[in-house]
């Protein structure tokens, strides 16, 4: 596998995963028939197929590894997709944007282990979220650093498919519904997860078709939710 190339930006924010931060990593397992939601664009619409090994993302692509995000929740899913972008405070997106993805249903067709970078393990590693999971674009190269330890790593003896971390979505809401508590509330009421499953060391097929899904975003299924969620974050669509 070639090396990951940092930002090399002065201050960079992203720690150095250090053998002594990474020994402390433990895991949680989904089991097979779980369902998960996905974005995935248009062009390509099968939401079981990996992505390969190119692009420009948190946590992928690696050499020679197909790799998917999934998460919990369709918000949580769209916010890792299409709502990429749209970041605070003043999120803004094209609507071209939105309407080159669609949101599905996926279920896994195999057990997978997943490396925690949850809150609390980061809070525990003394890593804050905009260390990790949740910087901007110019410090993907300096996540996919840390893809690059924690891919294929066996942890607590076991070996391990990916990594799993909590969901951007309270870090948006606590910003685009500050005045309006009762809303944040009940959009917090289950909490999101997002995560990314590499292949290998998962199987070449994890994921299993599964009902449900938004659908293209752009079709009548998804309108209500999507301008839901535009209303919600207020993110400005161009």
């Amino acid at each position: 596998m070639s090396p990951v190339a940092r930002c090399g930006l002065d201050h960079c924010p992203v720690p150095e995963p250090e053998p002594s931060l990474v020994r402390q990593l433990r895991t949680r397992v989904l089991e097979a028939g779980t369902t998960l939601h996905r974005g995935v664009k248009v062009a390509h619409p099968d939401c079981t197929e990996l992505a390969p090994a190119v692009g420009d993302t948190r946590f992928a692509p690696l050499d020679e590894t197909a790799h998917a995000y999934v998460a919990t929740t369709a918000f949580a899913a769209l916010l890792e997709s299409a709502f990429h972008d749209a970041i605070p405070p003043d999120p803004r997106i094209y609507r071209a944007q939105i309407d080159a993805w669609l949101e599905g249903c996926v279920s896994l067709a195999v057990n997978v282990r997943l490396i925690d970078l949850g809150d609390a393990t980061l809070e525990r590693l003394g890593i804050e979220r905009h260390q990790l999971v949740s910087t901007d674009a110019t410090h993907y190269p300096c996540t996919r650093a840390w893809a690059e330890v924690l891919h294929g790593r066996a942890v607590g003896g076991h070996p391990t498919h990916g990594l799993i971390w909590d969901s951007r979505q309270a870090e948006l809401q606590s910003v685009g519904l500050g005045s309006r508590p009762a809303v944040a509330e009940l959009v917090t009421a289950l909490p999101a997860t997002v995560g990314v499953i590499w292949s290998p060391p998962a199987p070449a097929a994890p994921l299993a078709h599964a009902d449900g899904g938004l659908g293209t975003l752009n079709g009548p299924e998804a309108e209500t939710y999507v301008n839901d969620l535009i209303a919600l974050l207020g993110i400005v669509v161009e």
